[in-house]
């Protein structure tokens, strides 16, 4: 075997600023205003090279601009745009990555590269809805919680200088108080443990069974289930649509679309579906052997978009349609869920409320006797 030959200087620095820039996290906002651009360079007829030199040294963002300044060295010995993205996979997802060397494939570089600006649009809108729908609950519960602590750390301790004056302490009264006591007495100690149990369930969220249980968790938690399976088709029928109109065959658009989807159960059905397309299955019978997963009517808008021969039509009609879905809940989220965080919020500021006054009623009633 032939002795390998060391890597020069300007090897490993190129490898040591490949490894840096893998790094890097770009904003949704910078990255559609870049590809926007790009477009509009290529439809001026300025040369793909130059278009890429002149996208490292207009965005505001530096990083950006570091990463477009190495795709353009890597175009200028010889890559391909698609290649020179794939190296970048946080910033440049395969879906892009595919979309884009379909349209070097096909000629219509500028045209794909417009396609993805309004694709990352719509993804950035849809999941800006999903976000908004939980901040409401979110916020409601941090109150909550912090309202407990006060209770529990300010209030109570004033109160139960009071209380010892009393002869005649409801019993209720005393269990909160004692459990309040201990808490004080030991908030170091549960706060570590709560500590530790919270880094180990994050840390156990990104394993391979966390992220499943993660996938489990949304598609079947009460009231919110609607929400992200909404969000989980439109974003689907997005991706394998995108695909399908820059050209390529259904079966590795499906194994893309697959492979970019982050619920894990899907993924896994989705992986199946493929296989089943490869060996000669049409989609919309490999769906409908999942219909817990595919309704029947998004089953049979793939059954007719197969026999009609406008599938990619039909799926960016089924991306619509479930991200109106999901704007219509998002919307609505928080008229379902502010009844179920009111009676919440109501049994705890209750509970509190009893353990406080009963004792000073019961003085009350003892010194009226």
């Amino acid at each position: 075997m032939a002795k390998k030959e060391p890597k020069t200087e300007a090897e490993k620095k190129k490898e040591k600023e490949l490894r840096q820039l893998k790094g890097i996290t770009i904003s949704t906002s910078n990255l559609l205003i870049s590809i926007k651009s790009f477009a509009a360079l290529l439809r001026a007829s300025i040369s793909l090279s130059d278009a890429v030199q002149t996208m490292s040294e207009q965005s505001n963002d530096k990083n950006l601009n570091r990463i477009y300044a190495f795709m353009h060295r890597e175009i200028e010995e010889g890559s391909s745009l698609s290649k020179a993205m794939k190296l970048f996979p946080k910033i440049f997802p395969e879906t892009m990555v595919s979309v884009v060397d379909a349209g070097e494939s096909g000629a219509s570089l500028e045209k794909n590269l417009l396609f993805i600006a309004e694709t990352i649009k719509k993804s950035y809108e849809l999941n800006r809805k999903m976000r908004g729908a939980l901040i409401y609950p979110s916020i409601i519960i941090t109150l909550t919680l912090l309202e407990f602590t006060g209770m529990i750390f300010i209030v109570l301790p004033k109160m139960e200088e009071l209380y010892k004056s009393f002869t005649n302490v409801p019993p209720l009264t005393i269990f909160i108080m004692e459990k309040a006591q201990a808490i004080r007495d030991n908030w170091l100690t549960i706060f570590a443990i709560a500590l530790a149990i919270l880094i180990t369930f994050i840390i156990f969220l990104k394993t391979k069974y966390g992220k499943y249980f993660t996938s489990w968790v949304s598609i079947n938690f009460p009231i919110l289930k609607n929400l992200f399976i909404s969000n989980i088709l439109a974003s689907f029928s997005r991706t394998l649509g995108v695909l399908l109109a820059s050209g390529l065959p259904l079966s590795k658009a499906m194994l893309i679309a697959a492979n970019t989807m982050n619920n894990q159960i899907y993924q896994k059905i989705l992986m199946v579906i493929h296989k089943n397309i490869d060996d000669g299955q049409n989609m919309a019978t490999s769906l409908s052997q999942h219909g817990n997963y595919f309704n029947k009517s998004f089953i049979k808008m793939v059954e007719i978009g197969e026999i009609s021969g406008t599938l990619e039509e039909n799926m960016m009609y089924l991306h619509d349609y479930y991200s109106d879905d999901v704007t219509e809940m998002s919307n609505n989220i928080v008229t379902l869920v502010e009844p179920l965080l009111l009676i919440l919020v109501g049994i705890i500021i209750g509970l509190l409320g009893v353990t406080i006054l009963m004792p000073i009623y019961q003085l009350m009633g003892s010194i009226n006797e």
